[in-house]
């Protein structure tokens, strides 16, 4: 039995996936008695330059890859690896063969990002091949478990939630209705692309549309926009301060793929949320009890009706809370940790 685990993340802490799934874990790692290192493959300035809409950086990827490869070639005994995505992005499976195979690792997904190499003939095979070659893999959503599964059956759905603090600061909470919404950057485009949904919404009944993100990010058109700045020290009291959570998506294979995160946030913020009806939003919304599925343009309408009543959603405030209890950290630490302690044979 090993008690050392490599972490091989794609983002350091600036980046939500790395974050969530992998960086808030180590501290209960290390408590269950593992030695842990961790290795992030691209740095903060890699994610800050694509976050100010600068684009993908070519160096940044380039010496990102060097510094992991020299990481990989000086992990000199047979410790067990758990990885987010891959190794080495956008090189074939053989470059991580050599590495992975002297070792059991677990994969861990919260997006589609296997997607991205269907049509390269090079890379359209490296997934199914690090899947196959799985001790284990985790999924953050049943579009990816259901996927996956047909490589591997030593499968685990275990959804992204927030960390357990509570909020640190405080966020005023005004007289008007106040539709929440948190993401990136590179996701407020869904935002925009539903500009005429909420345009049509405001004009049924007012409200401010607070983005939490980044202050400098556009408006969207035609709604009272107030966009901040994310941070993990004020998410969850800005959340606090809505009345409703919003997750617009298109309907792509991409995005059939994703974790519905945002919804969780909102339940642990205790607000009702509606979400596009594509992937995991549906299995996370609880149909009239914790929010609303909706789809065209009539069912955003009718849900954003029924939540701008005040009463209504004091009515639903009970059914969220018990929810959300179901995606506490504590309860996706234990059943991290008892997974990769059984595929990757841990003293824990």
């Amino acid at each position: 039995m090993m008690k050392k685990l490599s972490i091989w993340c794609r983002y350091g802490e600036l980046g939500a996936s790395s974050r969530l799934r992998f960086y808030q874990f180590v501290p209960a790692l290390q408590a269950a008695g593992l030695e842990v290192d961790i290795h992030n493959f691209f740095p903060d300035s890699y994610l800050k330059q694509l976050y100010s809409g600068n684009g993908k950086s070519k160096a940044e990827f380039l010496a990102a890859l060097h510094r992991r490869l020299r990481e990989l070639a000086a992990v000199k005994d047979a410790r067990p690896a758990l990885v987010e995505y891959e190794l080495l992005p956008f090189l074939p499976y053989c470059f991580e063969r050599n590495f992975l195979k002297k070792r059991k690792y677990v994969l861990n997904f919260d997006d589609a990002v296997d997607l991205r190499y269907c049509k390269l003939p090079i890379l359209n095979r490296k997934y199914p091949q690090l899947l196959e070659h799985a001790s284990g893999i985790i999924v953050a959503n049943s579009e990816l478990f259901n996927r996956f599964s047909a490589y591997n059956g030593n499968i685990l759905k275990l959804a992204t939630v927030p960390p357990p603090e509570a909020a640190h600061d405080s966020f005023e909470k005004g007289d008007l209705l106040r539709i929440g919404w948190i993401g990136t950057p590179v996701t407020y485009q869904f935002l925009l692309e539903h500009a005429p949904i909420l345009q049509a919404m405001y004009r049924e009944h007012p409200f401010e549309l607070l983005a939490i993100a980044k202050a400098d990010l556009p408006p969207v058109p035609g709604v009272p926009t107030r966009n901040i700045d994310w941070s993990a020290e004020g998410e969850f009291a800005a959340l606090k301060s809505c009345d409703i959570g919003i997750m617009p998506l298109t309907d792509t294979p991409f995005t059939r793929g994703k974790s519905a995160f945002k919804l969780i946030q909102y339940l642990r913020a205790g607000i009702p949320a509606i979400a596009s009806a594509v992937g995991e939003n549906l299995q996370v919304i609880r149909e009239g009890e914790t929010g609303f599925c909706a789809g065209d343009m009539e069912t955003w309408l009718a849900a954003y009706k029924t939540l701008a009543a005040a009463e209504r959603r004091r009515a639903m405030s009970s059914a969220i809370a018990g929810e959300a209890e179901k995606y506490s950290f504590e309860r996706n630490a234990d059943v991290m940790l008892d997974f990769i302690r059984q595929r990757l044979e841990l003293e824990i």
